[in-house]
């Protein structure tokens, strides 16, 4: 596939491509300042925290024996944040590799770069001077009836910087669901099949099940449309000649991508017409990897379920509110709905956990997102390079916020807020305060391991949470991440970047009076965690 200079989002079983960083929210160093604090740790809290505040010294008075915990959140760039006590200290790094960001996988790992390609898109539908022509192409207006079983048709899989088509697949259509009544309207499905690829008819099928099927409130369309909303609608080509009219189909494309980590992608130069991007293939589209779906067809249906969220997000977001948001923000959003949807699909999630079991599992637990996020649970939030490390520390971002803040009503919220990014997500949340977020999540992962902890720290409710959204119960899985191999890691220093937390255990069982000392150069908050 030659160079893409456009929106794609590619799913890998590490990571969807994305694209940018953010840093909206600034702060102004004159408001932090050195704090020297003695702080009471009894039984009536377990979160003592400190804000807006630099270079500090606290004494903590211990009442009775309680393991202590200390979060440091940066609010800046490139700080060389460190602890210090000589009283105490614990470190638990020594035999950890930080040397690859990694997630622990099934399968070989090969980094897709697609910052680029989602900038690109959003550059095309925001240049107003891209002024397209008029002329209908067969796709501008097709029809469902227009589509019979196993005809055939040519796919752009490859584009080049000039928008232009650089490789084709010809496939044949292998399943064709027609008018499926939905709450927006009849939609219809078709799956396309490279030609000479030997993926079974059965497992075409069960993913045309899993998507679209007759039935209210009994699949991934309805479970993610019932959130986010439509697709694509009548008026995306009114609001720019140059996207392509409503469309009630949505084609997947199963080719062989010749790569087993790459599970599938949304890519957005689809959306436009022929006469604006000559390699669009002018429908609304997944693209999905077969060799996957042969060997982990679960893990193909999940990646249904995030690029679904793309494609609504393209929709929703870039074009009728012409909103451009960032990378993470974006994959926080595929992420999340990818959580919400797991046990609706069958699949252990991000978890790991069997999708039956409601309790954060058992320890040792190498699976999943989490193993990768304690292996770097000091990156920023917001800082984006496309790593798996990043889409693990948004997932851990995501499922905090889902069983904090409301779960599918968030993610609603975050669809069809006016704002971007930080600001977006305060709008969701109800905070004043993006710092206040990035802290309380902070907390929140350290008592991940007790199932009482207070309203905003609270990721293990030892069972399922349950959640109602506009007639459709979803469910949310425990999570503890001192279950998983390696456990979260402490650090006594790091250099951290704005929206990053240090994670640092001062000891277990401690008792009396120990003075800290908090390096903090520019500012941010401390926290203090008693258990």
């Amino acid at each position: 596939m030659g160079r893409l200079l456009i929106l794609v989002s590619l799913l890998i079983l590490a990571g969807c491509g994305g694209g940018g960083s953010s840093g909206v929210v600034d702060e102004s160093s004159s408001k932090f300042a050195r704090q020297n604090k003695s702080i009471d740790i009894d039984s009536s809290k377990r979160v003592y925290r400190i804000t807006n505040a630099k270079d500090s010294t606290l004494e903590l008075n211990i009442k009775e024996p309680k393991d202590i915990y200390v979060v440091v959140s940066s609010k800046f760039n490139n700080q060389k944040v460190s602890i210090d006590t000589k009283s105490y200290s614990y470190t638990d790094n020594k035999d950890i590799d930080f040397s690859s960001a990694n997630r622990v996988l099934p399968f070989p790992f090969k980094k897709v770069d697609t910052i680029l390609m989602r900038k690109e898109i959003n550059n095309i539908l925001f240049d107003k001077s891209l002024t397209p022509n008029y002329r209908l192409t067969n796709e501008s207006n097709r029809t469902i009836n227009d589509i019979s079983n196993y005809s055939s048709a040519n796919f752009c899989i490859g584009m080049d910087s000039n928008h232009k088509c650089t490789s084709y697949i010809s496939a044949s259509s292998k399943k064709v669901i027609k008018d499926i009544q939905t709450p927006f309207g009849t939609k219809s499905l078709v799956i396309w099949l490279e030609k000479g690829n030997s993926l079974s008819q059965d497992s075409i099928d069960k993913l045309a099940d899993i998507f679209l099927k007759s039935g209210p409130n009994n699949d991934i369309y309805d479970w993610e449309t019932n959130i986010f909303g439509e697709e694509w609608e009548s008026n995306a080509n009114v609001i720019d000649s140059k996207l392509i009219a409503k469309s009630d189909i949505i084609d997947i494309l199963i080719y062989d991508m010749n790569n087993i980590s790459l599970a599938g992608y949304f890519w957005g130069k689809d959306n436009f017409k022929k006469s604006a991007i000559e390699a669009s293939n002018e429908k609304i589209m997944f693209y999905i990897n077969s060799e996957l779906l042969k060997k982990d067809p679960k893990e193909t249906y999940t990646t249904l379920v995030h690029e679904f969220q793309h494609m609504i997000h393209f929709y929703q977001r870039s074009v009728v509110k012409g909103i451009e948001d960032s990378a993470w923000y974006d994959e926080l959003m595929a992420e999340s709905i990818e959580d919400l949807l797991s046990t609706k699909i069958g699949y252990k999630g991000p978890r790991n956990v069997d999708p039956n079991d409601g309790s954060a599992g058992e320890a040792g637990n190498r699976g999943g997102r989490y193993p990768n996020f304690n292996r770097y649970n000091s990156a920023s939030l917001t800082t984006w390079q496309n790593s798996p490390a990043d889409y693990s520390k948004v997932s851990a971002f995501g499922t905090y916020l889902l069983r904090n803040y409301g779960g599918a009503n968030l993610l609603n919220r975050m669809m069809f807020s006016n704002n971007q990014d930080e600001y977006a997500l305060l709008d969701a949340t109800g905070e004043k305060n993006f710092g206040d977020l990035i802290a309380n999540w902070g907390s929140a992962v350290i008592l991940s391991d007790i199932i009482n902890a207070e309203d905003k720290y609270r990721y293990n409710f030892g069972d399922f949470k349950y959640v109602d959204f506009n007639g459709i119960t979803y469910e949310l899985g425990s999570i503890n991440f001192f279950n998983y191999t390696p456990n979260p890691q402490f650090r006594s220093s790091a250099i951290l970047d704005k929206n990053a937390n240090l994670y640092y255990k001062l000891g277990s069982n401690l008792r009396g009076s120990i003075n800290l000392n908090v390096s903090l150069p520019i500012g941010g908050d401390i926290t203090i965690i008693a258990k």
